[in-house]
């Protein structure tokens, strides 16, 4: 399973993705790339969501308590000003947004498609299909971070020191992509599994740049 997964990331480097490539190589305006990260924030939010919909399906304790886990450090394991949301929030602020457009209720349509994707997997997909969705999209999301860490200080849009969201999910996503492979890895031998777990990471890896690609589109 690893050799696909790492197969599967060099056929996709980040730096192919048109909206990293253009954030990578300059050409991307300060006034775009703030607006695209505003309309993520809802994303942001939104993404421990349907993790509590697919432990539901989950039979035994073990395997429930690996994603609870994920949940629990999605809303900052007890303080709510440590939760993913408020770090997004945060560095929005220092970005120079304005709350009341951090807090607008609308949704561009890259983020309610993906919305959608992800409800539909985990609610009627196969179960090892929505875990590797989830797997691979923690997985890229740390070479996301990465990416967008190192373009905002060479940019000089922020310091290393506003970047509290991005720096922490560079290292923790590393870890819970793991967590949520580990589920599935033990299944990779059986044909049928072996099927809906590579179903599950080509979605979620289309899906987690199809978000950021389609964010440069003006709704």
């Amino acid at each position: 399973m690893d050799s696909y997964i790492n197969k599967l990331k060099n056929e996709t480097p980040i730096a192919s993705q048109r909206y990293f490539s253009r954030l990578l190589d300059g050409s991307m305006s300060f006034e775009l790339f703030k607006n695209s990260q505003i309309n993520f924030y809802s994303a942001v939010c939104y993404f421990s969501r349907p993790m509590l919909l697919l432990c539901s399906r989950i039979e035994n304790y073990a395997d429930r308590l690996i994603i609870l886990e994920n949940i629990i450090d999605e809303h900052g394991n007890g303080d709510i000003k440590d939760s993913h949301g408020e770090t997004y929030k945060n560095y929005l602020l220092n970005l120079g947004a304005k709350e009341k457009d951090i807090n607008k209720t609308f949704n561009h349509s890259a983020v309610s498609n993906f919305y959608s994707i992800i409800d539909k997997t985990v609610e009627s997909d196969n179960i090892e299909t929505a875990i590797a969705m989830f797997g691979i999209i923690e997985d890229r999301y740390t070479e996301i971070s990465s990416s967008i860490s190192t373009s905002l200080i060479n940019n000089n849009w922020l310091k290393k020191n506003q970047l509290s969201h991005y720096v922490i999910h560079k290292e923790l996503d590393i870890y819970h992509a793991e967590q949520f492979y580990k589920l599935v890895r033990h299944k990779w031998t059986e044909e049928i599994c072996r099927d809906n777990i590579i179903k599950g990471l080509k979605l979620g890896n289309t899906i987690i740049f199809d978000i950021f690609n389609n964010l440069l589109k003006v709704d």
